[in-house]
C-alpha cells in the first residue's frame, strides 16, 4: 500500500536510473513487444523517454544510439503508426535485437545479471527496523564489501512499482529479507528472489524468532538474528553469511541459525 508517510520518505530520495538500467529497461522493452508480437518495436520517444527512465528526449536519443552502436539493437524497418496525441501518423523506425541483445535479455529476464549491489526488503515505518538498515546493516554490507544495499525507498521512480521491484531484485547480487514482522510482501519478495536462484538471507529481530520463529516454509533456511541494543554479533554474522554466499570467501563459515 502506498501511503502518504511512503511518499514523503520517497520524494526526497528519488532518482532516475543508472545509465546501464536504462539500456536494460531498453533491451527489455524492444524484446517484451517483439515476443508479444513477432514485429519490431516501434520506438516513440515521448512516451518511452520515462518508460526507459532516461532524463529527457535528448538523452534518451543519445541511449538509442549508444546500444545500436554496440550492436544490441538494430533497426528493423520504416514504419507509420497512429499519433497518440494527435491527428496523423508517426513516421519512425522499428527496431528489434540482435542475437548479443536477446542473449542480454533473455540474462536479463532469468536474473543471471547481476549489479553490484544487494537489495533488502522489509517492513518500512518501524522506529527500530528503518534506524537499525540505515545506521548498521548499510554500511557493515559496503565497509565489508563495497557493495550498496538498497530498498525500495532507494531506487523508487517513474513507472509500475511491482515493475521497479521486481527490477531491482532481478539485478541485485543478493536479498536481505526481513521477516521480524511477518511482512506478506517481504516474503513475496524473498519467493521471487529465490525463484530467479538469487541469494537470499534472511534476518529477523533476536526476540521475535526466539518466541516464534518464522514462516515454516522459511524457517529452515539460514538466518541472522539481530538485536539493536547489540549490533556486533549480528554485523559479524551478516558480513560471513554475505561472503560465502557471493563466493567472495568460500572456506569462510558463516555464523547464523
Amino acid at each position: 500500500m502506498i501511503t502518504t508517510d511512503w511518499m514523503e520518505r520517497f520524494l526526497p530520495s528519488a532518482r532516475l536510473p543508472t545509465p546501464a538500467t536504462q539500456v536494460a529497461n531498453l533491451i527489455a522493452h524492444i524484446g517484451d513487444v517483439m515476443a508479444e508480437t513477432g514485429e519490431g518495436c516501434f520506438l516513440d520517444d515521448v512516451v518511452d523517454t520515462p518508460l526507459v527512465g532516461a532524463f529527457n528526449r535528448t538523452m534518451f536519443d543519445a541511449l538509442l544510439k549508444e546500444v545500436r552502436e554496440r550492436g544490441l539493437v538494430t533497426a528493423v524497418d520504416k514504419a507509420s503508426v497512429p499519433n497518440p496525441r494527435d491527428v496523423g501518423v508517426l513516421q519512425g523506425t522499428l527496431f528489434g535485437l540482435s542475437l548479443e541483445g536477446w542473449e542480454r535479455y533473455e540474462a536479463e529476464k532469468r536474473g543471471k545479471f547481476a549489479g553490484r549491489y544487494g537489495f533488502i526488503a522489509m517492513k518500512f515505518g518501524d522506529a527500530v527496523l528503518d534506524p537499525f538498515v540505515e545506521a548498521v546493516v548499510k554500511p557493515a554490507i559496503r565497509d565489508a564489501i563495497g557493495f550498496d544495499l538498497v530498498d525500495l525507498r532507494n531506487v523508487s521512480r517513474a513507472g509500475v512499482i511491482d515493475n521497479i521491484l521486481r527490477a531491482q531484485i532481478r539485478d541485485a547480487a543478493f536479498v536481505l529479507v526481513d521477516l521480524t514482522h511477518d511482512n506478506a510482501g517481504a516474503y513475496w519478495e524473498a519467493g521471487y528472489a529465490e525463484g530467479l536462484g538469487k541469494p537470499v538471507i534472511y534476518l529477523c529481530e533476536q526476540s521475535k524468532f526466539d518466541a516464534a520463529k518464522t514462516h515454516f516454509d522459511t524457517n529452515h533456511c539460514t538466518t541472522v538474528t539481530w538485536s539493536a541494543a547489540e549490533p556486533a554479533p549480528f554485523v559479524e554474522a551478516l558480513v560471513a553469511t554475505v561472503r560465502r554466499s557471493l563466493n567472495l570467501f568460500p572456506d569462510t563459515a558463516a555464523p547464523g541459525h
